[in-house]
């Protein structure tokens, strides 16, 4: 399917505005109080657009006016809302916006004056005392929200950057979110047998989560993988060898082998028009059937936007794309392996491909057997992939799965470590935590997860707090 996963959020902005001020101030220097409030309009399409694509900028003081300004926010397929009182207004039309309104994920925002102080007596200080009078509104439109027991996350500007980015935040997980509902994910070829708790209802996955979930045979990825010409192989195995360090008890037939499998992988997805798989790499009927697992991130995924995921897990798979969508960033998968107390650090990494395909850390990858399976009475055993470090720096880690009446989003910063591979067949990395590890991973397993995380470059957990915010997942901040 054809998403505009890194279009700039759409953004409806609503905003109110007073029936019986209209009018008043005629001849005063400030000029009208409809001037003056579309001024401020003006002013806050142009803040808004640096961050989104704003539609349907739209002054409601009348009844009329409520039915259509619902009907072009529908039509332009808006992410989300930010509705603003600009001064005090008549209740009537707020109230009957709030009631129509489709469940479109909205922000209540209010405006900060830069000037409030209105000293001596004129009708130039009247009228924009009037029309200054955004918190006034605001704070009359507030019960109504809650009357009706709206989820409206309510902002109010302070003129910093601490603002915008919450309001960036939001957007771009109500992107995300509008970009789920309408994603197709292919799970290749069943939920992982030896992990029951990676499992979801993929009717209620649909429903709550958003992805429609295709389930593929591995013979229909084998096709795809016999369809992939030898020339393109052979191109792929170039530029692999190009990019990265080759160790040299790399087997070239093997080499080809495992390209053209995960060139098979991307044209699998793109084929069928899906923005990511989850790839039961794990499965023995794969390495009976194909031979290998498939060992590295085709740049096609990254390149559009698709994500391609392993041992089954849709959980995972669907934050991915959530996590793509908002940030921009590769996104990597993991299983912490073990912890150093005294060190403050646990050292985690996943076997099969990963998203190594970062041009700043080209160096961080190495061409190597997977050794896992070396010795395995498969057909191309020990087929090579991308052992990949996961690069230095400030990462979140996130895990998300179904749990007992709902989805649970568990997130962590901790700092991924500089140094060599360490860990033969399995992408990885060594991350300390600000808090003592020990205690880190009591309140995770107390919260109760599978095994499985993502790692995100920067500390985004603002974007995924939003999107658990808009979804209403159980949300969890470690």
């Amino acid at each position: 399917m054809s998403l505009e996963k890194t279009a700039k959020p759409k953004c409806g902005l609503v905003l109110m505005e007073c029936l019986r001020f209209q009018g008043l101030g005629e001849g005063t220097a400030g000029g009208t109080y409809d001037s003056r409030v579309e001024e401020k309009a003006s002013g806050l399409v142009e803040k808004f657009s640096a961050d989104f694509e704003v539609v349907c900028p739209k002054m409601i003081s009348s009844r009329e006016a409520v039915p259509q300004t619902i009907k072009q926010l529908v039509e332009q397929d808006v992410d989300f809302i930010i509705a603003a009182f600009l001064s005090w207004s008549e209740d009537f039309a707020w109230i009957r916006f709030l009631r129509d309104v489709p469940d479109i994920p909205m922000i209540f925002y209010l405006p900060v004056e830069k000037d409030t102080k209105f000293e001596g007596i004129s009708t130039d200080n009247l009228i924009r005392f009037l029309a200054s009078g955004g918190l006034v509104g605001t704070l009359e439109g507030s019960g109504s929200v809650k009357r009706m027991n709206k989820k409206i996350r309510v902002i109010v500007e302070t003129g910093s950057e601490g603002t915008r980015s919450r309001i960036k935040a939001f957007g771009l997980a109500a992107h995300a979110d509008n970009v789920l509902k309408r994603s197709r994910l292919g799970l290749v070829s069943h939920f992982n047998e030896i992990m029951w708790s990676t499992y979801v209802d993929p009717y209620d996955f649909f429903v709550q989560v958003g992805p429609e979930l295709t389930f593929i045979s591995y013979n229909r990825l084998k096709d795809a993988i016999d369809n992939v010409p030898d020339s393109d192989v052979n191109e792929y195995v170039n530029q692999l060898k190009s990019d990265y360090k080759v160790l040299p008890d790399v087997d070239d037939k093997l080499f080809f082998e495992s390209a053209k499998a995960s060139i098979g992988l991307y044209h699998l997805a793109d084929g069928m028009g899906l923005d990511g798989l989850a790839l039961n790499d794990v499965d023995m009927e794969l390495f009976e059937m194909i031979g290998l697992r498939p060992g590295f991130y085709y740049p096609g995924f990254g390149e559009n936007s698709r994500i391609l995921s392993p041992e089954g897990d849709v959980g995972i798979a669907a934050l991915t794309l959530a996590a793509k969508v908002m940030t921009g960033k590769h996104i990597n998968f993991v299983e912490p392996f073990y912890l150093d107390v005294n060190d403050c650090s646990f050292t985690a990494g996943h076997a099969g491909p990963n998203d190594y395909t970062d041009s700043r850390f080209k160096d961080n990858v190495i061409i190597a057997a997977d050794e896992r399976f070396r010795s395995q009475p498969f057909k191309y055993a020990g087929a090579p992939f991308a052992w990949y470090r996961i690069p230095a720096g400030a990462k979140t880690l996130a895990h998300f799965s179904q749990c007992k009446d709902n989805y649970k989003l568990v997130t962590l910063t901790a700092e991924s470590m500089p140094g060599e591979h360490i860990l033969t067949g399995y992408s990885h990395s060594v991350f300390k935590t600000s808090a003592p590890v020990n205690e880190v991973f009591e309140k995770i397993i107390s919260i109760g997860t599978t095994q499985h995380f993502i790692v995100i470059e920067d500390d985004v957990r603002q974007y995924l707090a939003e999107y658990a915010y808009i979804k209403g997942f159980d949300y969890h901040s470690i």
